[in-house]
């Protein structure tokens, strides 16, 4: 493979890498913030949590606890961090 040929292949996968990484990002009225409930599916289960902090860049800290049978589901954790493109907004803290 020439030398042209490798600058043009490294050239189209970072483009490629570019917009594959512009599409996963969620636009900012679509992330959750302090107070927000949020669901997210995690290895085939459903959770419900309260979002407590929003201030990473690709995710939110959530507190799982207000889930009516987290005491049953023997979770390891009480809080978790989930991707912006993982969880849905249930709903929306008062304001």
């Amino acid at each position: 493979m020439s030398d042209e040929n490798i600058r043009k292949s490294l050239v189209d996968a970072a483009f490629q890498k570019k917009s594959t990484e512009e599409e996963q990002k969620v636009k900012e009225e679509d992330k959750a913030t302090e107070g927000d409930i949020i669901t997210f599916e995690n290895n085939g289960q459903q959770f419900e949590a309260v979002v407590t902090s929003s201030k990473l860049q690709n995710s939110v800290v959530c507190d799982m606890t207000i889930m009516g049978d987290f005491n049953e589901r023997n979770l390891e954790f009480e809080k978790t961090v989930v991707a912006h493109t993982n969880y849905s907004i249930k709903e929306r803290r008062d304001v």
